[in-house]
């Protein structure tokens, strides 16, 4: 289950011919951001309620619950959840993940942006590294999804060599959140299969040729 914060506003997204550009930068900005973040006056840490969350940084913009079916309500916290705060575009996106009802890990994801910037997608702006968030706030809500759960995946493992190279070590086994959106372009664009894993776009393939809408 996903929610925007209920606002009144659509989420806002990136002019589109840098939305590919960002979203490989933030794949290589998603980092620790440490055990706490500021929100006004009050910090929250690592650790914290999910009610303290609420009551030092208000709702979140987007909340993610890596659960089936999910809560049954907005007040219901789920095993594991995913909340991003959007505080403009000269702040990061701050990603807090939350297990059983407590703050477990802070990441960012990328700069904000303005809410009310007009929408618009192509096929090929879906890439890799994508977040669920930046991907609804360009596209929209999916064609279908479907609901896999969790499995256990194959990650790379990184190195950083002398002069700033990275380069890819071997793999490490992990369990991942695997969900299955598709996107339709219409009659002139194949559908395309979205894989995301812990609310990041980790593969996107070609499906059979999209349709207009009736």
């Amino acid at each position: 289950m996903t929610q925007f914060r209920p606002s009144g506003s659509k989420p806002s997204m990136f002019a589109r011919p840098l939305l590919a550009a960002i979203a490989m930068l933030a794949v290589g900005s998603v980092a620790q951001a440490g055990d706490s973040i500021r929100c006004g006056s009050r910090i929250v840490s690592v650790e914290a309620r999910a009610a303290d969350i609420l009551a030092a940084c208000g709702a979140p913009d987007f909340r993610d619950v890596y659960s089936y079916p999910g809560p049954a309500s907005a007040s219901e916290i789920a095993d594991s959840e995913q909340w991003t705060y959007n505080f403009g575009r000269n702040q990061l996106l701050q990603v807090l993940k939350l297990r059983n009802g407590r703050l477990v890990d802070i990441q960012t994801d990328g700069y904000g942006f303005p809410p009310d910037s007009s929408r618009s997608c192509a096929s090929n702006d879906i890439v890799d590294g994508l977040s669920k968030y930046r991907l609804i706030a360009s596209c929209g809500e999916p064609l279908t999804r479907r609901t896999i759960g969790y499995v256990n995946a194959l990650k790379p493992r990184y190195q950083r060599r002398h002069g700033g190279f990275t380069t890819s070590r071997g793999h490490y086994p992990v369990e991942v959140f695997r969900e299955e959106w598709v996107y339709n372009f219409g009659s002139n664009r194949f559908l395309r299969v979205v894989t995301i894993e812990d609310g990041v776009v980790s593969s996107v393939e070609n499906g059979e040729r999209g349709f207009n809408p009736r």
